[in-house]
């Protein structure tokens, strides 16, 4: 079976292939255009010629949503994201995507259909952040259809889903976090918790940090591996949730002064140990070296907060926190997107919009003052 590709213009990319055979058992011949680099159309042509080999290729005419975000989840997101991103994803296509829009051909996909199926789901009585994170799965996978030429443009950044009330969503303030903090004294995972709010991290991505990934000289850390427990295969190392999670995060004097700290201490307890101490090179480790165990993270963290008579949080929410912080103190939304490793702005953004309208009064606020001290200091000098 032959294939062939032919670069059109930059950026576009001709694939030329035998189709598979038609009603009387010729091979008809296929032409398709491919955006994206050389790889990209490489890519395309080899999943069409190994669908027509295994029976399975449809027309690109004729692929359904459902057909074409199983192809996704297949292809993307099987090689890029962690396992536990994969079965969410997988989650929000086979329990809301197919049953309500998966049999619509991918080419004939609306904005009006995908926001029906946000109403219908909100009548279904599901929430407005279920909502939301069906919005962000169709909006990735439909965002690969446009980079690899099956679509000309993504038909979701056309709909308006639903906002959860983040308002009253409960989070933490300043003083509250010092206080937890304070109330995290003793706990073998303080320091968990203390850099979790230092730098935004998830839990994998704490529970996966390791030694070799620490720069304290720069002050910096690299966000490249992840370390979670799944069911039935215990611990298991991994990559990053997506490709913008593989990140570098600056590190501040706290943040450098935690970590000096834990490695010292960490000296002393493999000294202590000798030869029984296991060399695991994770920055965060039971005693012996071992790899902390995140769900006992999680465990630990709520029974401090509901100790000490906090407001209800999450060890997400440390997350939350920190991005919230940022945005309060009016660091730029896409400096705290790129510490956070979301895979747009717009993800920040949407989780976010409850701090936005202070942020705008903010603004106008600093505009305003820069403008009057303009016009003060001109008229001293006159």
């Amino acid at each position: 079976m032959n294939g062939s590709i032919r670069q059109r213009s930059k950026g576009t990319w001709q694939l030329r292939y035998d189709g598979p055979p038609d009603g009387t058992g010729k091979r008809r011949f296929v032409s398709e255009t491919v955006r994206g680099n050389k790889k990209d159309a490489e890519r395309v042509l080899r999943e069409r010629l190994a669908s027509i080999e295994n029976g399975g290729y449809v027309a690109k005419d004729k692929e359904t949503v459902a057909q074409y975000m199983q192809r996704w989840l297949q292809t993307y997101a099987a090689t890029n994201t962690t396992i536990r991103t994969q079965e969410g994803y997988k989650g929000n296509v086979d329990r809301y995507i197919v049953p309500s829009i998966g049999g619509i051909v991918i080419q004939n996909l609306t904005g009006r259909h995908i926001q029906t199926m946000y109403g219908q789901m909100l009548d279904r009585g599901l929430s407005a952040r279920t909502a939301l994170h069906v919005h962000r799965v169709l909006r990735e996978a439909l965002g690969h259809g446009v980079k690899w030429g099956i679509l000309t443009r993504n038909v979701a950044d056309a709909t308006t889903p639903p906002r959860p009330d983040n308002s009253q969503a409960d989070m933490w303030d300043a003083e509250t976090i010092d206080q937890f903090l304070v109330a995290a004294e003793g706990s073998r995972f303080r320091n968990v918790y203390h850099l979790a709010v230092l730098t935004g991290m998830r839990r994998s991505e704490l529970a996966g940090l390791k030694w070799d990934h620490v720069d304290l000289v720069n002050g910096r850390l690299s966000v490249i591996a992840t370390l979670q427990r799944i069911i039935g295969q215990g611990l298991v190392a991994g990559q990053p949730k997506t490709p913008r999670s593989r990140r570098s995060i600056a590190l501040a004097s706290d943040a450098i002064e935690l970590l000096h700290s834990l490695r010292g201490r960490q000296i002393e307890q493999r000294l202590d140990f000798g030869e029984l101490w296991m060399n695991s090179g994770y920055v965060f480790t039971q005693e012996g070296g071992k790899p902390i165990n995140p769900p006992s993270v999680s465990k630990d963290f709520a029974s401090i907060v509901r100790k000490a008579e906090l407001p209800h949080l999450t060890f997400h929410g440390l997350r939350h926190a920190h991005a919230t912080l940022a945005l309060t103190a009016g660091i730029n939304p896409k400096i705290v997107s790129e510490r956070l490793g979301h895979s747009n702005i717009a993800v920040t953004m949407d989780t976010y919009s409850h701090v936005l309208p202070g942020m705008q009064e903010a603004a106008a606020q600093a505009v305003e003052d820069l403008l009057a001290r303009a016009r003060i200091n001109r008229l001293d000098t006159a």
